[in-house]
């Protein structure tokens, strides 16, 4: 008798639970990624940006290369493009591939959402 009684409290604590746990789970675990699409500038080959996007989509020419930097230096920057290795704070990729849009993505993830002043340049030269 008494396990009856168990279970009629433990039953609707159970799918108040999961009730619970499913309503949460509609939620986003992690907040809604903030992309910045970008073009260059036309005069000196650079974008700037201040605020808290950490992906962002731009397009470049083929054997172009492209350099990075933010004021963070905790914040490393990820492109889908041949790493490429020169003097200085800035992080380079290229020569391209090809002509296309480029995604740029910084790391490690629990600084998204951190505000950080970010600047892309790109050039058809080697950096030096």
């Amino acid at each position: 008798m008494q396990a009856k009684h168990v279970r009629r409290f433990i039953a609707p604590v159970v799918a108040s639970f999961l009730a619970t746990t499913a309503s949460g789970q509609e939620e986003p675990l992690h907040p809604p990624l903030e992309q910045q699409a970008f073009s260059l500038d036309p005069e000196d080959g650079c974008f700037r940006y201040s605020g808290t996007a950490f992906d962002f989509v731009g397009r470049f020419r083929a054997g172009a290369y492209v350099s990075v930097t933010m004021d963070n230096p905790e914040r490393f920057p990820a492109m889908d493009a041949p790493e490429y290795k020169a003097p200085g704070s800035a992080s380079w990729f290229g020569p391209l591939p090809e002509s296309r849009n480029y995604g740029i993505t910084f790391t490690p993830s629990y600084l998204h959402g951190s505000s950080d002043r970010v600047e892309i340049c790109g050039r058809m030269s080697p950096p030096t």
